[in-house]
């Protein structure tokens, strides 16, 4: 049985994600998806639309998305992935069901998740920590407040133990801000998150790094909503930059 080279594949997708081309990529993920299922390569298959199912996560496609994540979940229940990759993408698909209104059904894949990780990973390894940001969230949706702050803050601890992740605890920190403004809009421990979160954004150490650009572009419209106007336009006129010379 003849294999897709995922390294290819990702190193394709990722070019076309850094010029910020959707639909390229897309067309991309698509091409990659109809070679593994010609090639009846079920691991590849699943790497494909495990990237799908964020793709359209991303690009707020419900219809596509959901399809992606149930036939992602329909491979996991018909081949034998190792623990880590399963773990993978249940979290990916819970958190896609989750992006589309489906908070309560994604919880059950978040306990899958769960389970599978600390079966096989340190405690703080950088993985919880996406995991817990993004139960979270979910939480955060059914009015589980407690346990949503409970997550964030794991999710902040860990990556604060590293600084290779100091861009995903600028994104937990913009979202514990977000938790607190829903459960009472003045609490005051708001705008000191978001002051922690920028600075970490403002580290010229981190301009670098992969995930830089995304991270500006996801954290601006937060910082428009606290009315930090100014940090919204300087987070994505960097994006921007780095878009433009990808």
């Amino acid at each position: 049985m003849s294999k897709i080279s995922l390294r290819t594949f990702i190193k394709e997708l990722d070019s076309l994600f850094a010029k910020e081309d959707l639909q390229g990529a897309e067309t991309c993920a698509i091409k990659w998806l109809d070679l593994a299922r010609e090639y009846g390569d079920k691991p590849g298959e699943l790497i494909v639309l495990n990237e799908m199912t964020g793709f359209y996560r991303q690009t707020k496609n419900e219809k596509k998305g959901l399809a992606a994540v149930n036939e992602a979940f329909a491979l996991l229940d018909s081949f034998d992935f190792d623990k880590k990759t399963t773990a993978t993408i249940y979290l990916n698909g819970a958190t896609t069901m989750k992006a589309f209104g489906k908070s309560a059904e994604a919880m059950k894949f978040y306990e899958k998740s769960h389970g599978l990780f600390l079966e096989i990973l340190d405690k703080n390894d950088h993985l919880f920590a996406g995991f817990y940001n993004n139960k979270a969230l979910a939480l955060q949706d059914l009015k589980r407040y407690s346990e949503a702050e409970e997550c964030f803050l794991r999710a902040i601890k860990i990556t604060e133990s590293n600084p290779e992740n100091e861009l995903e605890t600028a994104i937990s920190l913009v979202n514990l801000a977000h938790l607190y403004y829903e459960i009472d809009g003045g609490d005051e421990r708001i705008n000191s998150l978001m002051d922690k979160a920028m600075d970490i954004l403002d580290c010229t150490d981190y301009y670098g790094y992969e995930k830089y650009a995304f991270t500006c572009r996801k954290c601006a419209p937060s910082f428009g909503f606290f009315g930090f106007f100014l940090a919204e336009k300087k987070l994505n006129e960097r994006a921007d930059k780095i878009y433009a010379g990808n």
